[in-house]
């Protein structure tokens, strides 16, 4: 039986399962659908050597796996911005944060806070999106309109969908302590761990299906020739729930696993960037600026990057991001001059929509009223010899951000060493 690992997906977490593996002396091949490696991790360059990221983008300072694989490939983290000062809400045609709040509204904010911690102290799942939460509690107004907007905007869903007990793990957005980026851009890490596996990463090989007999298992990967059939001892599958419920899977799942993989949801995102001739803001960091709309979020990521030139970020979340289709940039635009009327022509501009990818067919997992308690426990575990990561199988705290991604690896490829060592 040949002693390999297959990994499907060269995302964050596939890439660090097969870096992890290979450490240890291990053979991996990791199968990428795409023609390029990085899955929902994807900077771009725009004009004047400056950059931005059609994906995933924040480092938060417990993010430690991903601070730690930057430092061992000698890559820098900057800035990006301090809470709570630089975190606005555009609300009433008034930008606002954390300074400029008023008296009633800054305790509202904290009330409610107060009472999604105690949902994680308490470790509630209720039966309640998060809309039907807030109907249920003596949240002031100004508080819910911040809180349907953090659903937006950090979950990519809508709180018509979303479950409270999922929605309370955001932990306080006002308390985080700040925000740092790759230096960059977060392709340099990727590329980095792509060209230490050198020739084991193999792209544009979508696989199509796996099976597990006792002693391996097989999957079957597209290639320019036909299917072609690769058999190993096990299998890591890093891939979307979204995307592998498309994919045959003969293994012994449990139900919930089963049930999990054809139903977790997704949430939908458009990204577009917009750069600028120069700054037409008065503050030196346009921080993140939260805003009610067809883009619910929008931050410069060129806080830290040469030039006088400056790029925006606009993030579209939920059903919202699924409406933009092609009037995407124009919307972004229109969006900023909600804030700035008189902000200047744009010199480029880039734009990606997770939902229409059919490689992820969504920005990252949430979950429905019930599903986070009822899923959580199954989620990372193997399926015999098929083993599973991704930020959806990460510890919950990390989903959707690319230390999930990476812990998710982590953690499969080390199930799949003390597999070895039985």
């Amino acid at each position: 039986m040949p002693s390999q690992t297959i990994i499907i997906g060269a995302g964050l977490a596939g890439l660090s399962a097969a870096y992890e593996l290979v450490r240890a002396g291990m053979d991996v091949q990791v199968f990428e659908a795409q023609e390029r490696v990085g899955g929902r991790a994807y900077t771009v360059q725009l004009s004047a050597g400056q950059y931005g990221e059609l994906g995933a983008e924040f480092v938060d300072d417990n993010h430690t796996a991903l601070m730690t694989y930057a430092t061992q490939f000698g890559i820098q983290l900057d800035p990006a911005c301090h809470f709570s000062d630089d975190l606005y809400w555009f609300i009433d045609g008034t930008l606002r944060n954390g300074m400029s709040l008023t008296a009633e509204q800054s305790t509202d904010l904290d009330n409610l806070y107060v009472k999604l911690q105690s949902l994680l102290d308490e470790q509630q799942d209720p039966q309640q999106t998060l809309d039907e939460w807030l109907d249920a509690h003596p949240i002031a107004p100004f508080a819910r309109r911040i809180a349907r907007l953090l659903a937006s905007s950090l979950f990519a869903t809508d709180a018509d969908l979303i479950s409270i007990g999922f929605f309370a793990y955001f932990t306080g957005i006002s308390n985080r302590a700040y925000n740092m980026r790759v230096q960059g851009g977060v392709s340099r890490l990727v590329d980095a761990l792509a060209k230490y596996l050198g020739e084991r990463v193999h792209t544009n090989a979508p696989v199509r299906r796996i099976q597990q007999t006792d002693n391996s298992v097989s999957v079957s990967v597209e290639t320019a020739n036909g299917l072609v059939e690769v058999v190993a001892h096990s299998v890591i599958v890093t891939i979307p729930w979204s995307v592998l419920r498309h994919t045959l899977i003969e293994a012994p799942l449990t139900d919930i696993q089963r049930e999990a993989i054809s139903s977790l949801p997704y949430g939908g995102v458009v990204k577009t960037l917009l750069q600028y001739p120069h700054c037409f803001w008065s503050k030196s960091n346009f921080g993140i600026v939260l805003l009610e709309g067809e883009y619910q979020a929008i931050w410069e990521p060129t806080f830290a990057q040469m030039g006088a030139e400056k790029i925006l970020s606009c993030f579209s979340g939920g059903n919202s991001s699924l409406k933009l289709s092609d009037r995407a940039t124009d919307r972004a635009m229109a969006a900023v001059n909600t804030l700035y009327p008189d902000a200047p022509r744009v010199i480029s501009s880039r734009s990606y929509d997770w939902s229409a990818d059919e490689w992820t067919r969504g920005a990252y997992c949430y979950f429905r009223p019930g599903e986070l308690h009822r899923f959580d426990p199954h989620l990372m575990q193997p399926a015999g010899r098929v083993f599973f990561a991704g930020e959806h199988t990460a510890p919950v705290e990390y989903r959707g951000y690319m230390e999930g991604a990476i812990r998710s690896g982590q953690r499969a490829a080390q199930q799949i060493l003390n597999l070895l060592g039985e």
